[in-house]
């Protein structure tokens, strides 16, 4: 028997493993196969499915309104011997197709599905209860057999039977097996779905985070523009006349006067320098090499701190953030002064470690 299922099996192209694993045989030529439990599901679903016939699985269940079969009558008088067997439970279910089976019309198929006398046996009983032997109370309904990942599931066809509840044998099972092929193209659509749709979830967080990065460039190149002073327009001074009337000479322009700040407060103040200028004076960056060497001493101690913060500015940084960071490095209670010689002595040294780029 094993012999015969294993090889119906391979003849309608299940793979080695799923008859492997219908049969509950371990190859153990491999490490593996000791791990994977042999009982699957979905492959043992679909070897058993073929091992049904060419009609497919199915499963057999009393029609609507039926009250003259009971559990008494399906486990006592139908399969008795399936109780002793395998209890009560699963005599109620296997006594189904055995009245199914003893209620089917002569001529349905060319062969006995029962023997005549469990056949006698069966249509006795259920005549003793009162039901009608030319009425099949039982139904038959295909089964598709559909795996969902690692779920299993069961979908129920139900076909266009007659009158008496039997699938005729050359329309019936054409319904049943087209309606199985419509399942599987459903089902097989629904799959090709899915795998698209998570092939576009990708895309899309692939494209979320490109957008995210092209974003954060774009932010950065606008905290730099936004950091760049703005065109500031100079108006011109009155200057007094000889008279010393007040009247404003035209024409006459005084240009902000090169020279640093004598105490900067805090290093806020010692970069608005730099960039802005303080009290109308000229901004630091814009110093010419002339006036640089008229304020050698001061600028050249100053530009050490100037350095590092366009450095943060040019990365994407914004100058608070730039001067929070020197701050943390050396503590906010030492004074400007003491800041700047320190970070000229660490730039001997490759720089402050907290403040490498």
């Amino acid at each position: 028997m094993r012999k015969g299922a294993a090889t119906y099996d391979s003849r309608t192209g299940l793979p080695k493993d799923y008859v492997n694993r219908r049969g509950r045989w371990r190859t153990r030529k491999s490490v593996v196969d000791v791990y994977i439990d042999n009982t699957q599901p979905y492959p043992d679903a679909i070897a058993a499915g073929v091992l049904a016939g060419p009609l497919g699985p199915c499963c057999y269940v009393l029609k609507d309104g039926v009250q003259v079969v009971t559990n008494d009558l399906l486990v006592k008088h139908v399969g008795p011997a399936l109780k002793e067997a395998l209890g009560e439970e699963m005599a109620r279910v296997l006594a189904l197709p055995l009245l199914w089976a003893a209620l089917v019309p002569r001529g349905s198929f060319d062969y006995e599905i029962i023997p005549a006398a469990l056949k006698r046996r069966i249509i006795q009983a259920y005549l003793g209860v009162g039901g009608k032997e030319d009425v099949n109370v039982v139904e038959r309904v295909p089964i598709h057999v559909v795996g969902d990942g690692a779920q299993l599931q069961l979908v129920e066809v139900h076909d266009n039977a007659g009158e008496n509840g039997v699938l005729d044998r050359q329309n019936g099972g054409l319904t049943a097996d087209s309606t199985r092929k419509e399942f599987a193209s459903i089902h097989s659509q629904l799959f090709s779905l899915q795998r698209q749709t998570a092939n576009l979830l990708n895309e899309i967080l692939r494209s979320r985070t490109e957008r995210q990065r092209e974003n954060q460039k774009i932010l950065a190149v606008i905290r730099r523009i936004a950091l760049q002073p703005v065109v500031r327009t100079i108006h011109p001074l009155s200057s007094a006349n000889g008279g010393g009337d007040g009247v404003e000479e035209e024409g006459s322009v005084v240009l902000p006067r090169a020279m640093l700040s004598k105490r900067p407060k805090d290093l806020y103040e010692l970069w608005g320098e730099y960039e802005f200028g303080l009290n109308g004076l000229k901004p630091a960056k814009e110093f010419t090499a002339a006036e640089r060497g008229a304020n050698k001493f001061a600028y050249s101690r100053r530009k050490v701190f100037w350095d590092v913060v366009s450095a943060f500015v040019r990365t994407g940084f914004t100058s608070d953030v730039a001067i929070d960071k020197i701050y943390a490095a050396y503590g906010r209670q030492l004074s400007v002064t003491r800041i700047l010689a320190a970070l000229r002595t660490d730039k001997h040294q490759g720089g402050h470690p907290s403040l490498r780029l």
